[in-house]
């Protein structure tokens, strides 16, 4: 079989291509991104409330995640039910949120053995998975956000108390809601301009 010569930029096309198409997929999963931040978002703002009036067992608030742990894997099952195509870039990125949540898992237990510090590692794994995420999809939004989260890693440290709650509410905010909406506008555009 003769193998074809491509021309450089044919090259460049097809790799913008396949980037251009992870995106489009990814865009469908914009979903992830905002439900995980408003329920992380919504769970550290109630937490917050609770403490500064002084209330007791506020940790409670934080049990809807395992169930929508659960609900995300029954909606992943779905979406790769209707996905036609795996691209590499997709398989990446599904590696490295499966990696991301046995450590978000692992973390939890830990906090439960030991005494560990759990937002700024989780804060971290956040800036983690939105960065590496951002820079295989080429979306902006993602990587300023997993950045910032790195930077809110470190301040967190410096912070005592319930406003410690309030950092990691931002910290989902400009890594996961923000993001996620910009990726959720840029999927409809992009469903405009193929109509």
């Amino acid at each position: 079989m003769e193998e074809k010569n491509i021309t450089e930029q044919e090259s460049l096309a097809i790799i913008q291509q396949m980037i251009s198409k992870s995106k489009k997929q990814l865009t469908d999963r914009s979903k992830y991104f905002m439900i995980w931040g408003f329920a992380v978002f919504i769970c550290a703002i109630i937490q917050y409330f609770l403490l500064i009036n002084l209330q007791t067992n506020t940790q409670r608030v934080w049990l809807s995640m395992p169930i929508l742990a659960v609900l995300q894997l029954f909606m992943s099952i779905q979406d790769r039910k209707r996905e036609k195509v795996t691209t590499h870039n997709t398989a990446a990125i599904g590696s490295l949120w499966l990696a991301l949540g046995v450590g978000f898992f692992v973390l939890a237990f830990l906090s439960f053995r030991v005494s560990l510090p759990m937002f700024p590692l989780l804060i971290l794994f956040y800036g983690i998975g939105t960065f590496i995420t951002g820079r295989i999809i080429q979306f902006k939004p993602l990587i300023y956000g997993g950045a910032i989260c790195f930077l809110l890693s470190i301040l967190i440290t410096y912070i005592d108390g319930p406003e410690q709650l309030l950092v990691l509410a931002f910290s989902v905010l400009v890594s996961y809601i923000i993001p996620g909406i910009l990726l959720k506008r840029e999927f409809n555009q992009q469903q405009k301009e193929t109509v």
